[in-house]
Parts: structure tokens; C-alpha cells; sequence
């Protein structure tokens, strides 16, 4: 019950914003898919991330226990805000690799 009212939930608002985006706003329908197409390039940069975090955590803490001969818990690295930091880590890598727009220049105080 509580998954379907998410996503009936992030439906409504999607909708919603689609609506006001294209009568409200005037963006057009292609805008929306190239949108769509970068929503979906930062997921799989976040993924990316995600599983390279979890990859090095898992291996620090192996390691940790090898060298130091106690018990460290893999559960340390199972922390949801390793998620948050990876979709950080995914967003400014994109933007790094790819910009879509020239920095302002009124920022450059050369």
C-alpha cells in the first residue's frame, strides 16, 4: 500500500509539472525528453558511484580486519548516506564531464 501511494504520489506531481511546464512555462515537448535523458545519465553516473563506494568500503573494512585481527563490521558500509554522497559525487562528475552551459562570465573577476 505504501509503494503504490508513492508512486501515485510522484506520478501526480510528474504530471503536474508537465502540465504547468508546458502550459504555464511554454517548454516545449523535446526539451523534456532531452531532461529525461540527462535525468537518466546522472542515475547511472550515481550507480557508477554508489557501487564504487560500496566496493572500496567493503575492501577497507576486509582489510581492516586482516591487518588489525578484530572484527569490523560490514555493516558500516551498508549507511544510506552513502547513497545520498554518491548522487553528489554522480551530479558534479557530470557537470564536470559535461557542462551544458558556459560558466557566467560576470563571475571571472580577472
Amino acid at each position: 500500500m505504501g509503494q503504490a501511494f508513492v508512486l501515485l504520489l510522484v506520478g501526480l506531481t510528474s504530471a503536474g509539472a508537465c502540465w504547468v511546464g508546458t502550459r504555464g512555462l511554454r517548454l516545449s515537448p523535446t526539451g523534456l525528453r532531452l531532461a529525461l535523458g540527462k535525468m537518466l545519465e546522472s542515475v547511472g553516473m550515481t550507480v557508477i558511484f554508489f557501487v564504487v563506494n560500496l566496493a572500496v568500503g567493503v575492501t577497507g573494512i576486509l582489510v581492516a580486519r586482516l591487518v588489525m585481527g578484530v572484527f569490523v563490521s560490514l555493516y558500516l558500509a551498508a549507511d544510506e548516506t552513502i547513497l545520498v554522497l554518491s548522487l553528489f559525487q554522480g551530479l558534479t562528475f557530470q557537470w564536470w564531464w559535461n557542462p551544458s552551459a558556459p560558466y557566467p562570465r560576470n563571475l571571472s573577476r580577472h
